[in-house]
């Protein structure tokens, strides 16, 4: 495995709408979740919530426990609307076990790396995923426009205009 991922609800959800959770797999990640993250789907919509538990009984993901290190530090950042206890969660656990956070709200990244020291590439979006599946060749360009169109249609859009002529300049700026 290359590293763990706690992952929050978000980019469940995300990654749900795209039928595309096991990339992490293909990708060589670990993916780890903590209770935060379970009780948002627990009061969540039907579909999710099944999705998210078929996730767990499969061992797809893994509710990793949370100890009271990662609690008090938790609770050192100011609560705010901007940044859940599932997501806030998930940041905590990937710094403690040398991870990786993915999260798609940007403002709860902005949020809590200003209360919390984690290196720029400790913490990863859907697009993140994406482009690594598409440099190793598990997504083509007409599957990112797909995806793209999908995300689109329940409100959720990237930056980029378009998804995969974003990850074609990507590519070729790494090979050049």
């Amino acid at each position: 495995m290359k590293f763990n991922i706690a992952i929050d609800t978000c980019a469940i959800i995300h990654l749900m709408y795209i039928k595309r959770f096991y990339l992490l797999k293909e990708l060589g990640y670990s993916v780890l979740t903590t209770i935060y993250v379970q009780l948002e789907f627990e009061k969540g919509h039907f579909n999710s919530k099944e999705y998210f538990f078929n996730l767990l009984n499969k061992g797809e993901i893994y509710c990793y426990p949370l100890e009271i290190d990662d609690l008090v530090e938790m609770a050192n950042i100011p609560q705010s609307r901007q940044a859940s206890d599932a997501e806030l969660s998930c940041f905590v656990l990937a710094k403690r076990l040398g991870g990786k956070a993915m999260t798609d709200d940007g403002n709860a990244i902005d949020y809590i790396q200003r209360y919390f020291s984690m290196p720029p590439e400790s913490v990863i979006t859907l697009f993140d995923v994406l482009f690594e599946a598409y440099l190793t060749y598990w997504l083509l360009d007409h599957e990112l426009r797909s995806i793209q169109s999908t995300l689109g249609d329940k409100k959720f859009n990237f930056q980029y205009e378009d998804l995969a002529s974003e990850c074609a300049r990507r590519r070729l700026m790494i090979k050049a």
